[in-house]
């Protein structure tokens, strides 16, 4: 219990940061979208302490159950953000990220899913592999804030209805850029990590369930990467379909993981 309240004092920081950076948005403040990315910053500390803890505990990354999971799963993407804001000048998405890293957390510790569990051995495989296949993830999840933020600039701009936050969002060229890079970067990492998946000794059958998951989504991403490369799509399909993947990552990785066998052990008791 005394983990999981570090993961609480972050779930309420990422609570602040979300309600601070809707109004980072419409106040038109640089300051305010500064102290949004310091806000979140604060509570990733929290988070990591919590992996921390959680780690040295069952000895192993904190993989080993649905609830550990998720918690890595928003860490990665709050770590994204905390490197592309800074080298893009973009602390601004820090108002995009917080909610959803809010409610994952949120979903983490009411659900009954942390149950301890009988560990076997990981090795340095395995533990590789998630953790490049959930940074990844993290890293697509910004790229599709990133298409997201865009969409809304791009709306006002073609229906002339400009908002407050069309002067707080970077312009819709520098989202454009900014946006492609990091769908990139994302899909290699994510690439990398599955791809080690298959190296992996396995003591039982091959988790089908997770590989065929894993599947759609490189291809998903992959289509949208060759599209991107040729330049057959627009930017705003380019979004909208980045927007869309991550929404399906987000309504199906929890039942993923829930079905998955072989990143399931034993419970204990």
């Amino acid at each position: 219990m005394h983990d999981r309240l570090w993961l609480f004092l972050a779930t309420l920081g990422y609570l602040a940061s979300a309600g601070w950076g809707l109004y980072a948005l419409g106040s038109q403040r640089p300051i305010a979208n500064r102290f949004t990315f310091l806000l979140i910053a604060g509570a990733f500390v929290f988070h990591t302490l919590f992996l921390y803890q959680r780690g040295q505990a069952i000895g192993h990354c904190p993989i080993t159950n649905l609830f550990e999971t998720l918690a890595f799963f928003s860490w990665s993407l709050v770590l994204t953000y905390l490197v592309v804001g800074p080298a893009y000048r973009m602390s601004i998405l820090g108002a995009f990220t917080a909610p959803i890293v809010f409610l994952v957390n949120f979903f983490a510790l009411a659900a009954p899913i942390d149950l301890h569990v009988v560990m076997p051995p990981l090795g340095w495989q395995l533990e590789l592999h998630a953790t490049l296949a959930l940074l990844g993830l993290g890293v697509l999840g910004i790229a599709a804030l990133a298409g997201m933020a865009y969409l809304i600039q791009e709306h006002q701009l073609k229906s002339h209805a400009i908002t407050s936050w069309f002067y707080s969002l970077p312009n819709v060229g520098r989202l454009e850029h900014v946006q492609q890079r990091i769908l990139i970067w994302g899909f290699v990492i994510f690439s990398a990590g599955a791809l080690l998946g298959f190296f992996i000794p396995h003591q039982s059958a091959q988790d089908w369930v997770k590989i065929a998951w894993s599947a759609v989504v490189w291809s998903l991403y992959a289509v949208l990467i060759v599209v991107l490369g040729l330049g057959r799509l627009s930017h705003k399909k380019i979004a909208l379909c980045s927007v869309a993947g991550y929404v399906f990552i987000l309504l199906t990785f929890w039942g993923i993981n829930s079905l998955s066998e072989a990143h399931v052990f034993p419970h204990e008791g």
